[in-house]
């Protein structure tokens, strides 16, 4: 036998190993792209995966806690060394450890219910929960960054707190309250916080990472809340999250734009909040390093409406879904909501608008009040302020906070074939962060988006892949997005780049100002304004396509062989199509959808009527039209119609 005969047996029979366990080398389970088996039939299936496959190192320790509480689900026995790890964790004081809190304390719940720890082992756990700081206004100093203050971590915290509370409700806690002090703290922020996820939707829109978190935090209050009206609430905001779970998921993929991404997400093509789309959904795959979520779903008592199921897994038409999440600063008002309430402006700091010229004092007054520190140079961004209001009137740099996440007006367009997803003219020309406007899918791993580099590398951010240094004008039309960078020469990084993994498509093909790529039906073009070079990263694969330059428009059309003909009919109909650019103005003759024109400063026009980039509707879509700020959702699938009234906290079918 030949060596490269002998290797490639080799090779074969490792991954025949491989498919026999179910997983591949990193032992991700198989992905799956419809939807296979019942609810209980995948919940059990995760408990046998997660309980081998769950991550051992956790994180550096943060998520070790839920592999053992899955390993209890399964009816295996705890191991203690492993919750002395989590206490450790907790008590190290690192940041995220909220997250481990929350793992820990729904161990404790199950304990409760049946014990799990031996006596000298919850000893430790309940001296843990007793010693934690819940919120920055703990008079005891933290000793290393902690963050508080993002709209994941202040639910995190709140609900900690509020569990914590209920065990202990007669106990002094480290800090002097007692625990029912605790509960009446929590529930205080906890009502509001829900209150604003339902009215106005996450701000981390649709962020695998944090909707991931989030199913941990609302399935501990959905189960363990003792408040009837904060556990019915935590439900209906839970499927609220499944329903944008399921409007903005492409066979088990979460290829829509979002708030806050990260490399590895966009990489590896492991999207953290997979596991909880197989359980829910059955699509998807489950992953070893991330089991937050999931694990607090296999062992919750919440099960996803059948409604909001049907529509996740409905891939076989075309669907156009209008969403939008968060508010501006400066409507605050309309919302009954001051800037100078100091629970008020935790929202304003869940939307990370930290130093919105409208809040800033406020965020001043809290940072300097509980040391809590997301901006140490309050006072230099005031003066700005005040200098611009003394020169013009008003301050005409209002979006100077590169973390912001205010309102985002998205849109998802969904098809047999593909999807693609944008935040229309969302902060054009602010500095950014993790926001990530745009993307196309057509895979797990066939997945197009650009970005305004922030780095060469990808360990800050915004990096190279991840976020952008000055965030784009875009807008989205169904099967079209256009998007303009405008970068000023002070960036470091002249230019704008595609991410096109060429090893995903079937085909890819150049001709003229475009690039076009095939994934099995689905089709995809590219336009640069400015010519275009492919870079290969360190390990060889060309996935980069980079226009040199401050400014450049980029085109993306989506197209199937169902809509387009072939794939060398697509190909050829578009590159024949007009395109005219004129510094950062744009007419493009789409084929589909007729004229198109946008520019940095120009509206958005289509067939040359002028198409409105704000939405009036938190959802608009085929099964579900509901004003935003509403207290009320009704989703509509197959003549069931499921009504979430949020004022009352009640679930219903008619």
């Amino acid at each position: 036998m030949k060596t490269s005969q002998y290797i490639l047996c080799i090779l074969l029979f490792i991954g025949v190993l491989f498919s026999l366990r179910g997983q591949d080398a990193n032992g991700n389970d198989p992905f799956r792209t419809s939807p296979q088996g019942t609810f209980e039939q995948r919940r059990q299936q995760y408990i046998d995966y997660c309980s081998k496959e769950g991550d051992t190192e956790g994180q550096g320790g943060r998520t070790i806690i839920f592999k053992e509480i899955t390993r209890v689900a399964g009816g295996l026995p705890i191991d203690e060394k492993k919750v002395q790890e989590t206490l450790d964790v907790i008590y190290y004081n690192r940041d995220c450890n909220d997250f481990t809190l929350n793992g820990l304390l729904r161990l404790e719940y199950q304990n409760r219910e049946k014990p799990i720890l031996s006596k000298e082992m919850n000893g430790k756990v309940e001296d843990c929960i007793l010693d934690f700081k819940y919120w920055w206004d703990d008079a005891r100093r933290d000793t290393t960054y902690k963050c508080y203050h993002t709209e994941n971590h202040q639910a995190l915290y709140h609900t900690a707190e509020l569990l914590a509370g209920q065990l202990y409700k007669d106990k002094i806690f480290k800090n002097g309250m007692t625990g029912q002090q605790h509960m009446d703290h929590a529930k205080e922020r906890l009502v509001r916080w829900l209150d604003f996820r339902f009215r106005f939707g996450f701000s981390e829109w649709l962020s695998a990472t944090y909707y991931d978190v989030e199913v941990l935090l609302l399935c501990n209050l959905y189960d363990y809340a003792e408040d009837p009206l904060i556990k019915s609430r935590a439900g209906l905001v839970l499927d609220m999250l499944m329903f944008d779970l399921a409007l903005n998921n492409y066979k088990g993929v979460l290829g829509a734009t979002t708030g806050r991404i990260y490399a590895p997400t966009l990489l590896t093509y492991e999207n953290p909040i997979s596991p909880v789309m197989k359980l829910v959904f059955g699509v998807g795959q489950y992953l070893p390093r991330h089991i937050m979520g999931s694990t607090a779903l296999v062992t919750s008592s919440y099960r996803c409406p059948q409604v909001i199921e049907k529509i996740g897994t409905d891939y076989s038409v075309r669907m156009r879904n209008r969403q939008r999440n968060s508010i501006e600063v400066a409507d605050a008002p309309k919302y009954g909501l001051s800037y100078d309430s100091e629970l008020d402006t935790h929202l304003f700091w869940g939307m990370q608008e930290f130093i919105h010229p409208l809040a800033i004092r406020m965020s001043k007054h809290i940072s300097e009040t509980h040391d809590a520190w997301p901006y140490r140079d309050y006072d230099r961004y005031i003066k700005i302020y005040d200098d611009q209001i003394a020169k013009y009137g008003k301050v005409t740099t209002p979006d100077l906070d590169r973390f912001a996440l205010s309102e985002a007006n998205i849109e998802t367009y969904r098809t047999p074939d593909y999807m693609i997803s944008c935040a229309s003219d969302f902060r054009p020309g602010a500095i950014g962060y993790q926001q990530h406007p745009w993307q196309a899918t057509l895979g797990n791993k066939a997945l197009v988006f650009t970005n305004h580099p922030g780095s060469e590398h990808l360990n800050v951010t915004p990096n190279y892949w991840a976020g952008n240094a000055v965030l784009p004008r875009a807008a989205q039309h169904k099967n079209v997005v256009v998007c303009i960078y405008n970068t000023p020469e002070t960036e470091k990084i002249h230019f704008t780049h595609a991410y096109v993994p060429k090893d995903a498509f079937d085909e890819v093909i150049e001709k003229g100002s475009w690039v076009f790529a095939r994934k099995d039906d689905g089709y995809i073009a590219i336009y640069s304004q400015h010519q275009t070079r492919w870079k290969a990263n360190d390990e060889g694969v060309i996935n980069d396509l980079i226009a040199d330059g401050l400014q450049n428009i980029w085109i993306c059309e989506m197209g199937s062989k169902q809509e387009s003909g072939s794939f060398a009919k697509f190909v050829t109909t578009i590159s024949k199509s007009k395109v005219v650019t004129n510094s950062l103005d744009v007419a493009y003759n789409s084929p589909s959808q007729g004229k198109i024109e946008f520019g940095w400063t120009s509206p958005f026009k289509i067939k040359e009527k002028e198409v409105s980039l704000k939405g009036n509707y938190r959802y608009d879509n085929p099964y579900s039209k509901t004003l935003f700020n509403s207290r009320k959702m009704e989703i509509t699938k197959g003549g069931e119609t499921l009504i979430l009234d949020f004022e009352n906290g009640k679930q219903s079918i008619k």
